[in-house]
């Protein structure tokens, strides 16, 4: 999704995505929940405090096989 539909869809400046991207500006809650209901997702799992981990870490510690037998945890 682009800068500017993101923004039109929750009704700001696409300048306003921008400075939310790059950590210059920190949403209000209603903002935060509207770019949530974009997105279907929880607020945790788009806003921390915390820089997050890259996403194919996460997918890479899910899928690999385990020690006793190859299962996928």
């Amino acid at each position: 999704m682009s800068r500017a539909a993101l923004a039109e869809a929750i009704d700001v400046n696409p300048q306003t995505v921008g400075a939310l991207e790059r950590g210059d500006h920190y949403p209000s809650l209603d903002l935060a929940l509207r770019i949530c209901d974009v997105f279907g997702l929880p607020v945790e799992a788009v806003f921390s405090r915390r820089e997050f981990a890259p996403l194919s870490t996460e997918l890479y510690r899910r899928t690999t096989p385990s020690e006793s037998g190859g299962e996928h945890r």
